[in-house]
């Protein structure tokens, strides 16, 4: 087990003034200027004639975009006097509204010219080295900064430990380490968003806390932020140009941005995001600052058996955020999303005014609406369900993957026609076909307690090193997590079960790829702004039944293992298991019963499936065996307690006769010969005395279903529940069988087998024999 090691924070403080290193320089613009990060062309295509070559493209989108340019696409108007001005006051409306049409072409053309032609931030981290190892004093004033607040929160650790009171304490030091973080600035604050979904780097408490953490600061001065504002759209426009008024107060700040709402001249209210100064230079000089650290304090971890790359973990974040600083990329993201959610129910995605976008100024469309968060807002419910299904489809779709991985209540709004709106796209994140799989997997198996083949998973995955131990952490799984289709729903709540999951992946030696803690964090701040709209709201409970849906109708390979893990074991068909995933995906809109039944069917009959259909065969014979068998005795004890009802209301005519008021049947007594005839074998058989027949009590009780028809029944409701059931169907999933030369022979084994054993059941109760049980595998 792992915890604080005070020599390993001691190493951590000391690297902050660790000697620079001094490497290649290359720069976006200038080698003087900003040599701390590096650029690429956009990978993104515009759809054309293939004969078109890309520098063809590009050309013929900067001349549209100068002969839209080159002719007023504004009324004239005067300079912006009155920034404060209500922005739903716009006197330049009715005259605007005639060049929208063109504004969309424009913003058509600008989008293409910028994809074409805008170099995109990238972290590169020899850059950062050369550039900051010529500026000693500024790094080692920053580093004197961040050393003493560093210094004495260690001490505190120190004497924790020296006191035996580290985990006494954890709690309150936390909450102090949130502070000290929150204190330091852009780079550390993003880099403490990442840190709360490591549950493989912090303890729980640590965990806990940072998912407090707040990108909030105050705003800095307007007069700075319109300067910058103007120099962004010069030299093609200038700030009188393009809005009519500007109000003075910002709408938002953070750390790397601030928004003000704003209004163009042709009437159309924005919101104006633009990047704070010298956000980069701040940015890459403390990723500079962490990256070195990180190098010395891997070296320490690997003394306490932690073999973590603290430096590749910052160099990834070092993309991460440069991504998140670049506002045309943000743009791109956006449209992107647009094209793949734009349409999906319920979801709203602001346009982007690409003509006046650049890598540090943003202007989008204004979005009318409350916070997420709002105690006035309608049909919570559904707003929670659309946010859920929608993020879920952005994760695990085949066709996407594309994800926003930062759904807190300021980046969505309520529209007032109960849409949801998405609002910063700086945080995205994709999964690839591997990835998603691997999720819809460990999902299944953690529901399912199957915490070998989930171990197992994360080996496969590169979670821990393939000579790790396996059976202590199997079993520190299944002490720490709850039983997920049975638990209570307190214990049913994502941060409980990842709370429980991080404390074993703590104490062993995962690492967790950047993919993973993205997807970790995203469901963390989705089930928690989630729950403060809805408080029954429980993201396991809904993400199952998509998971479910996807795993019973994508026929990816990959996808193979999880089917044969979940519904086999040894060969063995797992029917409760089935049972439980028909159950679940009946209750997603996106599951088709149709699609799930092709899909098992080619599962069944494909080649890795040999051995199971075997012993499927046997199951499936002996299955039904049972619950014929159950079937004919619970309808059987059904009819005889219906004519022990008779009977006794026979008994209590005759001997109370005036009491009921009824018309005695003339033939009661024939009647009631009867009845005592066919209950006298049940008296007998059950060992009572015949005496019993003439009395007015119960002799036969309501017979209960069996464990077998039970689960029959809880199928067909799930099948009926299911989109696309269709009873006919059945007979065209028995034709697809038929085509196939094992289908063949499943349904002919199947079909030959059941019926020799109901031939002979069917014999031997007409000749009054005792059954000789062949379902020699039957469990009840």
């Amino acid at each position: 087990m792992h915890s604080f090691h005070s020599s390993s924070i001691l190493c951590f403080t000391s690297s902050l003034c660790s000697p620079l290193i001094s490497t290649r320089d290359t720069s976006r613009t200038s080698s003087k200027s900003r040599p701390f990060f590096n650029t690429s062309k956009s990978k993104s295509t515009i759809i054309c004639s293939s004969n078109t070559s890309r520098i063809d493209r590009l050309n013929e989108a900067r001349q549209r975009l100068s002969l839209l340019q080159s002719t007023p696409s504004f009324p004239t108007s005067n300079s912006i006097v009155s920034r404060n001005k209500s922005a739903t006051q716009s006197t330049a409306v009715v005259k605007g509204f005639e060049h929208l049409s063109r504004h969309s072409v424009e913003e058509k053309a600008a989008e293409e010219y910028l994809k074409l032609n805008h170099k995109f931030l990238k972290y590169d981290a020899e850059s950062a080295n050369e550039y900051f190892s010529k500026r000693p004093f500024e790094i080692l004033q920053r580093q004197l900064e961040l050393i003493t607040p560093l210094t004495l929160f260690v001490g505190r650790i120190v004497l924790d430990l020296q006191f035996g009171n580290e985990f006494k304490n954890r709690k309150q030091r936390a909450k102090e380490f949130l502070e000290m973080i929150s204190s330091f600035g852009p780079a550390f604050i993003k880099a403490g968003q990442a840190l709360s979904s490591r549950p493989d780097l912090l303890p729980p408490e640590y965990l806990q806390e940072l998912m407090k953490l707040q990108d909030q600061i105050p705003p800095f001065d307007n007069g700075t932020a319109f300067e910058l504002i103007e120099n962004e759209l010069a030299p093609k426009y200038s700030m009188d140009s393009v809005f009519e008024s500007i109000e003075d107060t910002p709408i938002a700040a953070a750390s790397i941005g601030q928004v003000y709402k704003g209004v163009l001249k042709n009437g159309q209210v924005v919101a104006i995001k633009i990047q704070r100064p010298n956000c980069e230079q701040v940015i890459a000089r403390d990723i500079y600052i962490l990256r070195n650290a990180s190098g010395i304090l891997s070296n320490v971890l690997k003394l306490i058996n932690q073999n973590l790359d603290l430096r590749l973990i910052i160099e990834e974040f070092g993309n991460l955020i440069y991504d998140e600083i670049d506002y045309v990329k943000e743009s791109q993201n956006a449209s992107r999303f647009a094209a793949l959610f734009g349409d999906f129910p319920g979801v709203f995605v602001p346009r982007i005014y690409w003509q006046f976008t650049s890598s540090k100024l943003l202007v989008l469309e204004w979005v009318h609406g409350k916070r997420l968060t709002s105690e006035s807002l309608p049909n919570r419910a559904a707003l929670v369900q659309t946010l859920v299904e929608c993020s879920l489809h952005q994760m695990l779709d085949e066709n996407s993957g594309f994800y926003h991985c930062d759904p807190h209540g300021g980046n969505l709004l309520c529209m007032e026609n109960g849409q949801i709106c998405y609002l910063d796209f700086g945080m995205m994140s994709e999964l690839n076909s591997e990835q998603r799989y691997g999720i819809i997997e460990a999902v299944i198996h953690l529901v399912n307690r199957d915490f070998d083949s989930l171990v197992k998973l994360y080996v496969r995955l590169g979670f821990l090193p393939k000579d790790t131990e396996l059976q202590p952490i199997i079993d520190a799984l299944a002490d720490a997590l709850p039983d997920v289709l049975t638990a209570s729903v307190s214990e049913l709540n994502f941060k409980s079960v990842i709370d429980k999951l991080g404390s074993v992946m703590y104490r062993f030696p995962f690492s967790l790829p950047p993919y993973y803690t993205a997807i970790l964090r995203t469901l963390l701040v989705l089930e928690g702004l989630s729950i403060q709209i809805d408080p029954k709201f429980r993201i396991i409970e809904k993400a199952y039944p998509f998971i479910a849906g996807r795993l019973l109708v994508d026929n990816a390979p990959q996808l193979d293992d999880a089917m044969e893990y979940l519904l086999f074991n040894n060969g063995n068909a797992r029917w409760d298991r089935l049972e439980n995933l028909l159950e679940s995906a009946a209750d997603s809109n996106d599951y088709d019963i149709s699609a799930a039944a092709d899909r098992m069917t080619q599962f069944l009959l494909s080649e890795r499936a040999a051995n199971l259909r075997n012993t499927l065969t046997d199951d499936l014979v002996d299955q039904l065996d049972a619950l014929s068998v159950d079937s004919v005795k619970y309808f059987n004890d059904l009819t005889l307690y219906r004519l022990d009802t008779l009977r006794k209301m026979l008994v209590s005519m005759e001997r109370n006769p005036s009491e009921h008021g009824l018309l005695r049947l003339g033939n009661e007594r024939v009647l009631m010969s009867v009845l005592n005839a066919v209950l006298r074998r049940y008296v007998k058989e059950n060992s009572m005395d015949e005496t019993v027949l003439k009395e007015n009590k119960e002799l036969v009780k309501y017979p209960e279903e069996t464990k077998t028809m039970k689960m029959a029944m809880r199928l067909m409701d799930a099948l009926g529940r299911s989109r696309g059931f269709d009873a006919n169907k059945i007979g065209g999933i028995i034709g697809k069988l038929l085509q196939n030369e094992e289908g063949q022979r499943i349904v002919l084994e199947v079909g030959v087998n059941l019926s020799e054993r109901l031939s002979s059941r069917l014999i031997r109760t007409l000749f009054q024999l005792p059954q000789n049980d062949t379902n020699l595998r039957r469990k009840n």
